[in-house]
Parts: structure tokens; C-alpha cells; sequence
């Protein structure tokens, strides 16, 4: 069985952009994209980076049984 750690891949400026529109830091962002942080905040973090951005969720292998 494998387990995937999924993440987000941003281009070099969209974290202060998404941090800007979202009134929160850039910790916040970069925590929303790396699924650190789990509810209602990160995910529109999330869904407005893949939208609006061009960001693309890619699933990391982790480890496998």
C-alpha cells in the first residue's frame, strides 16, 4: 500500500498574491498549500490557487508497504 502526500506547486510570487487577497501572512499560505492546515481557511487557499493562479496539486509517494 502506498501513502501520498499531496501538495500544491506555485510559481514564484503567488504566495504573496493569495496572501494579499486573503488578508492573511505568507506562513498561512504556504502552510494552506503544503495541506499543513485543514478547514474552511485553507481550503478556499487552496481551490483559489488551482482556480485563479494556474498552481498545480501534485501527490508526492511517501511511503510504501
Amino acid at each position: 500500500m502506498t501513502i501520498y502526500k499531496a501538495r500544491i506547486l506555485y510559481d514564484k510570487g503567488v504566495i504573496q498574491k493569495l496572501a494579499k487577497h486573503f488578508s492573511v501572512s505568507d506562513h498561512t499560505v504556504r502552510n494552506a498549500l503544503r495541506f499543513v492546515t485543514e478547514g474552511e481557511q485553507p481550503d478556499a487557499i487552496r481551490n483559489a490557487a488551482i482556480k485563479y493562479y494556474d498552481c498545480v496539486m501534485t501527490k508526492k509517494p511517501v511511503m510504501t508497504r
